[in-house]
């Protein structure tokens, strides 16, 4: 993964944090937010050549265009990164809710992904790179801290819906995560 560009295209102060832990190298995801009841996640087994993008940090495109329909609006990080025989991009949003606000999570993740085709754009354009992110495959998980007293014990059962798509490659079907369990990069991308 070329990562060199990347570092040339967004500001450092966009740059997400890794840390090592037993050996296992992870990206933080943290919530600044007083009233969030999420803080942090730590995404485990994350390969050395990956760039976290805190695209919450990034200006608001408020002066760009009129509110309404959520197209303002965008997720916390995208974690671009390469598995083992892929280019991932997972698109992730952090939520203290005890349920997610799918419709608004949605629109969260169709304004990052606008701001990727932003990118994509600027890279072909300023860079010399004719449409990096093409070769990557997107992802999508929400992380949320359910309610202790309303947890169910038992496994979700898959759905007919999940045996016949990709788990979680749109906006429409995000996996939805339980924190904190710290999970590994693999299970997020499936």
């Amino acid at each position: 993964m070329d990562t060199g560009v990347l570092n040339e295209l967004f500001a450092d102060k966009l740059m997400g944090d890794f840390g090592q832990k037993n050996g296992r190298r992870f990206a933080r995801l943290k919530e600044t937010d007083k009233g969030a009841k999420l803080k942090r996640v730590d995404i485990f087994d994350v390969p050395e050549e990956s760039m976290l993008i805190k695209l919450d940090r990034a200006d608001p495109p408020h002066s760009l265009f009129k509110k309404g329909k959520g197209k303002c609006r965008r997720c916390d990080y995208v974690l671009i990164t390469k598995s083992k025989y892929k280019h991932i991009m997972l698109f992730i949003e952090m939520k203290s809710a005890k349920r997610v606000p799918v419709s608004d999570v949605k629109k969260q993740f169709w304004g990052a992904e606008c701001v990727i085709d932003y990118c994509n754009a600027t890279l072909k354009r300023f860079h010399n790179q004719a449409d990096f992110f093409g070769k990557y495959e997107k992802r999508f998980v929400v992380f949320y801290k359910p309610s202790i007293s309303k947890k169910s014990t038992r496994l979700p059962k898959k759905t007919s819906h999940a045996k016949t798509s990709k788990t979680n490659d749109r906006p429409e079907d995000m996996l939805k995560y339980h924190a904190p369990i710290n999970p590994s990069l693999q299970s997020l991308i499936l």
